[in-house]
């Protein structure tokens, strides 16, 4: 997820006299859980220092992969840096998406209610998270093909002097292609707390969407637990209940067909 374009943005100082400087924005923290991708859109300045005013993300994506896109701002919220007296946010923000075939199409919009006031500062040491966006996986194995439309993703701050920021087209055609690999995790068992008085959570990880054998044994090698889930690749978590065992040592065992992984917990009461 480290896959970043770089785009050409024109400082309008004057009607009569305009530089150039270049934003970088990416995608960012894939994260894969249960039936969910979520991703983090981070921007950054490579040369002059701005603040965040208007602006709008639009991205496209195959929904033979994901579907359903909801967007949660980052700074720009009630509660956050960028509201008065941490109470009332002067940003509102705004998402649409639309799915049409495989071609699915997002629309984030952050418009700026109050002149000079725009936040947080934009440099060019930092990325910046401005939003994240949440998809429900629909094939794990399909590509994901996300990407920035550079002609409708621009990043604005406008005061008195008329400063402006703006991302440039690149071409026509869709550039930036940011592509998240969601058959990522590996087979893995964390859990906890351990030991445990009655119950504990299995956070397990799976190379290939399929079938995935839960089972607990106790140390004489008796099966007092199974279960078994139909999971994406990915991280999962399921919720174990031990409170009519006895107290001691079990093995927890994750079994996905070709990979099997055990655990030792405690159970103390």
């Amino acid at each position: 997820m480290k896959n970043l374009f770089t785009l050409f943005v024109v400082l309008l100082l004057t009607a009569q006299l305009s530089f150039a400087g270049v934003v970088d924005v990416r995608f960012a923290n894939g994260t894969l859980s249960d039936n969910s991708y979520c991703v983090t859109v981070q921007v950054k300045a490579q040369d002059i220092s701005f603040e965040i005013g208007s602006a709008t993300v639009f991205f496209t994506y195959n929904t033979a992969a994901l579907r359903n896109p909801a967007a949660t701002p980052i700074k720009f919220s009630e509660t956050d840096l960028c509201a008065l007296s941490g109470t009332t946010s002067f940003y509102r923000n705004s998402f649409t998406s639309l799915e049409t075939g495989e071609l699915g199409e997002g629309n984030y919009a952050i418009l700026l209610l109050a002149p000079n006031q725009g936040c947080p500062t934009i440099t060019n040491t930092e990325w910046v998270d401005v939003a994240q966006f949440c998809f429900e996986v629909v094939d794990a194995s399909a590509p994901a093909n996300l990407a920035f439309t550079t002609k409708y993703t621009a990043f604005n701050t406008v005061d008195n002097s008329g400063y402006q920021h703006d991302l440039g087209e690149l071409s026509s055609a869709l550039e930036a292609v940011s592509v998240p690999t969601l058959e990522t995790a590996t087979t893995g068992i964390i859990i906890y707390p351990n030991y445990t008085q009655n119950k504990v959570t299995v956070e397990y990880g799976v190379k290939e969407s399929g079938n995935v054998n839960i089972a607990v044994y106790d140390m004489l090698g008796r099966n007092v637990y199974s279960a078994q889930k139909n999971v994406i690749s990915g991280k999962h978590t399921l919720d174990v209940d031990l409170s009519k065992f006895g107290n001691g040592y079990y093995l927890i065992e994750i079994d996905n067909g070709s990979e099997k992984v055990t655990e030792k917990i405690l159970l103390a009461k």
